[in-house]
């Protein structure tokens, strides 16, 4: 499954690439636009560390399953080739992302750059499909293709189906081993957080059922709702898109 995107904190860029090399790599690519100046394999490296190993738009792990990364420039290398390496122009990308955003200019086609935008001011989760709050959301969903059938809203629903069964399944616990249960909860809502795959649909689904407001108000009755569940709902919250 695939969500949309949360927002990015962009760290520090590779000490590698100094302003000396980022000119250097900058003229080769004006002198020749086939060479890849880019796909150096420590900026394929802190490019893919960006966003926890994951797509920057649909979230999908990438390097699994066939997810080939693909650095795709936000603003686009041959209409704007002085930010050919530039940090921070540089976003991991699932193929199929890349691909459908092609040449898009966000200058002139308004879309959500999750390393400086708030996806959640723009996109809201519902049950695995995405929708848009506005013009730049919905342009994004269009550029990104982020309710494709079989890439994306299919393996999001498997992945939501999956979170609701152990929701459910986990519920005996209470009685025969609440300390058990207590692991298992964590474990589903560590699902929901930044460094997992779909972490805004999942983080939406969990916050949204009534399971799990049920299990947390037990869990606060028993004096058992600790510093650890604290710190994955905060986190879960920062990932939400909620309408």
């Amino acid at each position: 499954m695939t969500n949309v995107m949360i927002k990015i904190q962009l760290p520090d860029r590779p000490k590698q690439l100094t302003k000396e090399l980022e000119l250097e790599l900058i003229e080769r690519f004006k002198r020749n636009t086939n060479d890849c100046v880019w796909r150096t394999k420590f900026i394929k490296d802190a490019v893919f560390d960006i966003a926890f190993g994951k797509c920057a738009y649909s979230e999908a792990k990438l390097k699994e399953e066939g997810k080939d990364m693909q650095i795709d420039h936000f603003y686009p290398k041959l209409a704007y080739k002085e930010k050919v390496v530039e940090w921070g122009n540089m976003l991991p990308s699932l193929n199929v992302c890349n691909r459908h955003k092609g040449d898009t200019d966000p200058s002139s086609v308004a879309i959500i750059n999750p390393l400086f935008d708030d996806p959640k001011e723009h996109l809201f989760a519902n049950n695995g499909f995405i929708g848009y709050k506005d013009e730049i959301g919905r342009n994004t969903i269009d550029v990104f293709d982020l309710n494709n059938q079989s890439y994306l809203y299919i393996p999001r629903s498997l992945l939501l189906k999956e979170i609701g069964n152990n929701l459910i399944d986990i519920e005996p616990w209470i009685e025969k081993d609440i300390s058990y249960f207590v692991s298992r909860l964590k474990q589903i809502m560590s699902k929901g957080t930044q460094r997992f795959a779909y972490s805004a649909v999942v983080s939406t689904f969990i916050l949204e059922n009534k399971k799990y407001a049920t299990y947390k108000e037990l869990l606060k009755k028993k004096s058992l709702w600790d510093d650890e569940l604290c710190g994955l709902e905060k986190n879960m919250e920062f990932c939400s898109m909620r309408k």
